[in-house]
């Protein structure tokens, strides 16, 4: 049960990523370009926006050791380093580990009930809070 709630965890972290980056790119761009007439410019602020806006809807939760899906599957990661407190940097390199650079071929362990390759490196694991 634990798997299918990481699962559907981060579904739920990258579908407010990519909806957030397609209002930016659909929104954002096109009011941008409004403004300006360089519509490299409109696609690099819409850009940084859409990359900042998830990181900005997701810091509150990482203060608390979760993301937004994590904390509605009622999930938390904690640090497995008991001489290394878990700060909301380290979230955000296991996330950016777990779902930009690996493309999740790190995380197929986890689906096996193993240690992911993106906790090992953070030195972190996800444990239930229900």
């Amino acid at each position: 049960m634990l798997i299918i709630r990481r699962l559907l965890a981060n579904l739920a972290d990258i579908a407010v990523f990519f909806i957030m980056l397609v209002g930016c790119m659909g929104v954002l761009m096109p009011i941008v370009g409004e403004m300006t007439d360089s519509p490299i410019f409109a696609a690099i602020v819409a850009f940084v926006v859409a990359i900042a806006a998830p990181l900005a809807l997701q810091y509150p939760f990482m203060r608390v050791n979760q993301t937004i899906g994590k904390a509605f599957f009622g999930l938390r990661i904690v640090s497995t380093n008991p001489n290394r407190d878990l700060t909301p940097s380290i979230i955000f390199q296991r996330e950016i580990f777990a779902k930009v650079m690996s493309v999740y071929l790190m995380c197929l362990p986890v689906l096996a009930g193993q240690e992911g390759g993106h906790e090992k490196a953070t030195e972190t694991k996800v444990v239930s809070t229900r």
